[in-house]
């Protein structure tokens, strides 16, 4: 089968001609780069290793006019810190949560965090349970970024990982909630707050949205993975969950081709169940070289699990963690396509970008 990215939404490509965002693509990285639509609202996709990302991530940055809250697990490029208080300096209100841990050692931007402390724009998180592994944006309470992507050197140069830019006032608003959540460290599923709109439509696409630990991402994803009837792939740095092993076992009892890629060097954890995946009939592939940092699930060609989260029982009882289910056909389709090149990747990660699917594939 030859997979196609361009009907159903309104487009799928690699230019970004909107006003949202604006930036230039190197066409030999236009693949890492799509601009799509759901229904009349504007949808971005950025995959990485690519130069593209740093872009993307200074074009969302720049923007904000009004407001702009940032909270992520780590942030160590210079650039984007340089663009953080950029944006203070024009008005903007910037506030910014950083994993305290990553904080420390993100010398490289010391010097600007340090600004940002003295312009009262930044606060460390410590989930003391747990990690605060979040990694998300929201401008203007209306546009969020969000997906796999730590604002870091390796995220943006070497490791497979992804990006959506959404456009909802519904969805800021629960991502917003959960920014408030860390700035008072409500680390926990005692002290979240509700969210304001687990389910959003953007554009005519259902869009469900949760938060570890405070909802049941596990069942949410189990129960995904339950409807499946031909074709479940996954890319997933860490898949440890026992709960989610027996989805994809019952998947295979029921004749459904699973495909899994995996992070070399997780996948050799000791607690990792990779040999009891492939002993179920999984079709299972370390990736070669880089860190495949993908926390992803497309199920059917129908429907995409997306965010921050691993598929492990810290992501989803300790950790703080973002999750997407979106249910858009030719966005699955995307996703899917990614999940093929890096199960077909050679080591050198800038290479993939070249990989062309064979007829019949």
């Amino acid at each position: 089968m030859r997979l196609a990215i361009g009907a159903g939404l309104a487009l799928w490509a690699w230019t970004c001609p909107a006003s949202m965002l604006k930036f230039d693509v190197d066409p030999f990285y236009k693949d890492s780069v799509m601009q799509g639509r759901f229904g009349d609202t504007p949808v971005y996709f950025f995959l990485g290793p690519s130069p593209s990302m740093e872009k993307a991530v200074t074009a969302f940055i720049a923007s904000a006019d009004k407001t702009l809250d940032v909270c992520v697990y780590d942030l160590d490029l210079p650039e984007f810190a340089q663009a953080l208080l950029d944006a203070h300096a024009r008005g903007v209100k910037v506030r910014v949560i950083i994993a305290d841990d990553n904080a420390a050692k993100a010398y490289a931007v010391a010097d600007q965090l340090k600004q940002m402390e003295k312009e009262k724009m930044l606060t460390l998180a410590h989930n003391r349970s747990g990690l605060m592994h979040n990694k998300f944006m929201v401008a203007d309470g209306l546009r969020v970024w969000t997906g796999s992507y730590n604002l870091t050197r390796n995220c943006s140069r070497f490791n497979d990982n992804h990006a959506i830019v959404l456009e909802s006032p519904e969805l800021a608003e629960n991502y917003e909630k959960e920014w408030q959540e860390s700035f008072e460290k409500r680390h926990g599923k005692r002290f979240a707050y509700p969210t304001p709109h687990p389910e959003v439509t953007i554009g005519g696409v259902a869009v469900r949205n949760l938060f570890t630990p405070e909802d049941d991402v596990r069942g949410a994803l189990v129960a995904e993975m339950d409807q499946a009837t031909n074709e479940i792939a996954i890319m997933a740095f860490s898949f440890t969950d026992a709960a989610m092993t027996e989805a994809v076992r019952r998947a295979l009892e029921r004749q459904v081709r699973v495909l899994i890629v995996l992070d070399s060097g997780m996948a050799t954890h000791p607690g990792a169940n990779t040999k009891e995946l492939e002993a179920m009939g999984a079709s299972v592939r370390m990736s070669p070289g880089v860190l495949l940092h993908h926390k992803v699930i497309v199920v059917d060609r129908q429907t995409v699990v997306l965010g921050s989260a691993n598929f492990s029982g810290s992501a989803f009882d300790r950790n703080d963690e973002n999750v997407l289910i979106v249910r858009a056909p030719n966005f699955a389709q995307a996703m899917l396509r990614e999940a093929i090149r890096c199960w077909r990747a050679e080591p050198y990660s800038i290479t993939k970008w070249r990989t062309i699917l064979p007829a019949g594939m």
